[in-house]
């Protein structure tokens, strides 16, 4: 962590017209009493302003109480005799539990490790020659006296290197939130590694969630690593599908904090191909050692943040070493609270599942505390029942429709897209110029909305071919071209 000096910190009170700035002028001002804010926003002081634009829109658009305070002055007033993890979290314990009701809800770290502490954990690597690593772990700072008492409110991190990094992240969560909601928002991209060593484990896992996914975002597309599935995208296909917009993207497999799969299908460089704008999805992504960067190459998750063009909103991944029988849960619960509260905020269901990660065994309860929520805590995340989605939702479907496939040409692989106005048997099918039927994408019965089916083309022969949507008397095709 950078030298840090002491500075004043920023209370944000609101009246009536004119918003006025309240400037701390005592060295025990955390520690009265009579504070009260239901968002805290810690940063350093080269951060602050940046800062207040993030409490000044909670406010103005949640109707919260907001703060920011100085990680200066944080570490002045609670840091004595102790390391800046534990002034943090002593701080924030104090506000939970001493502060004026109601009390804080929120926080949002404002910065990366180098701006604000994380807490730092050991693990031991039992593998041939094994070796100590440290963990970052950002959810001790909330978590209570001990492991059963639970999560005492919702945290989120902001990871940015600089100014200009924080800036695009906060513009990117504003955006998201008052942008109008489109077709987009129904659909989740559901991502399975695979390896000769793993075999189908992470496929089968990723096969469970789906089904969770599914209860909100109708159009779930399921993305394959191994090139023999029927649901095989290329790298490039699944930047393309993420281009057109999704509400979530979710990842099962092997990881570091620059790459996807051991086979590199998805790295930090091909987030900058990524130009998906303001459709932007919250990233659920299983795997090891994700979070937080290893030098000066940004991580996967800091780098989707910050990239201007597109990326992602928020990213929920995890530090040290994971497995999937602690991952698929934790992700699971955090889509079934989304399900029963549609309106919460992410913070809220990410607070759900680590409650009730905390409540498992020991073992599982310590490899969950390492996922982090890297956004804003208070993003309301856009799916098919919130209510945003539904006042605004101009494309949902009056009638059946079947889209042109993307990309096309294609090789080997492309994406047709539909659109049904009501639960109904839907069969699409794809055919050879001949008019032999070459597969079945879709034979069943469906919910309304847009759909999605990835074609797999791989062992055809070039050459043009059509693809047919069937829904009770309504018949449409459309062609497409292999190009190998």
């Amino acid at each position: 962590m950078g030298d840090l000096s002491l500075h004043r910190f920023v209370r944000l009170i609101y009246i009536p017209i004119l918003l006025t700035f309240a400037v701390a002028a005592s060295a025990n001002d955390l520690r009265d009493t009579t504070n009260q804010a239901d968002y805290i926003v810690i940063s350093p002081t080269s951060y602050s302003r940046i800062a207040e634009k993030l409490a000044t829109f909670r406010h103005g658009y949640n109707g919260f109480s907001t703060m920011v305070v100085n990680i200066d002055s944080i570490l002045s007033q609670f840091g004595a005799s102790t390391s800046p993890d534990t002034a943090l979290k002593d701080f924030i314990q104090y506000t939970i539990n001493s502060w004026k009701n109601p009390r804080p809800q929120y926080f949002v770290f404002a910065g990366n490790i180098n701006a604000i502490p994380s807490h730092p954990d050991s693990e031991r690597l039992y593998l041939p020659g094994g070796y100590d690593t440290l963990l970052m772990v950002d959810q001790w700072f909330v978590q209570g006296p001990s492991p059963d008492v639970g999560i005492d409110a919702c945290l989120g991190r902001f990871p940015a290197w600089d100014s200009t990094d924080l800036a695009v992240m906060v513009s990117k969560a504003i955006r998201y939130e008052t942008d109008s909601s489109g077709a987009w928002c129904n659909r989740a991209i559901s991502i399975s590694d695979y390896s000769e060593q793993d075999g189908d484990i992470f496929e089968y896992e990723a096969q469970k969630f789906r089904l969770y996914l599914g209860s909100l975002w109708n159009d779930t597309v399921a993305v394959d690593i191994r090139k023999d599935s029927p649901a095989y995208l290329d790298t490039a296909a699944l930047l393309n599908l993420w281009n057109h917009g999704a509400a979530v993207v979710s990842y099962f497999g092997h990881a570091n904090a620059v790459q996807l799969s051991h086979s590199r299908y998805f790295t930090t460089w091909s987030v900058d191909s990524l130009t998906n704008g303001n459709c932007l999805p919250v990233c659920l992504l299983g795997g090891c050692d994700l979070t937080y960067d290893t030098g000066p190459v940004a991580s996967i998750p800091t780098h989707l943040l910050a990239h201007k063009g597109g990326g992602a909103v928020a990213v929920v991944s995890s530090e040290g070493l994971m497995l999937e029988e602690s991952e698929v849960p934790f992700f699971t619960c955090m889509v079934q609270a989304m399900i029963k509260h549609p309106g919460e905020p992410i913070g809220k269901a990410y607070e759900e599942a680590m409650s009730e990660a905390t409540s498992s065994t020991p073992f599982y309860s310590s490899i969950t505390s390492r996922i982090t929520l890297l956004g804003d805590p208070a993003l309301r995340v856009k799916h098919s029942q919130t209510a945003a989605y539904i006042v605004s939702n101009s494309v949902q479907p009056s009638s059946c429709a079947l889209g042109q496939n993307y990309p096309n040409p294609f090789n080997p692989t492309t994406v047709i897209r539909y659109e049904i106005p009501s639960s109904a048997v839907v069969s699409l099918k794809v055919y050879d110029v001949l008019g032999r039927e070459v597969t079945t994408l879709a034979d069943g019965r469906q919910n309304a909305g847009t759909h999605s089916a990835v074609f797999n083309a791989s062992g055809l022969a070039s050459g043009v071919y059509f693809y047919r949507l069937v829904m009770g008397n309504h018949v449409a095709t459309k062609k497409m071209l292999f190009l190998k």
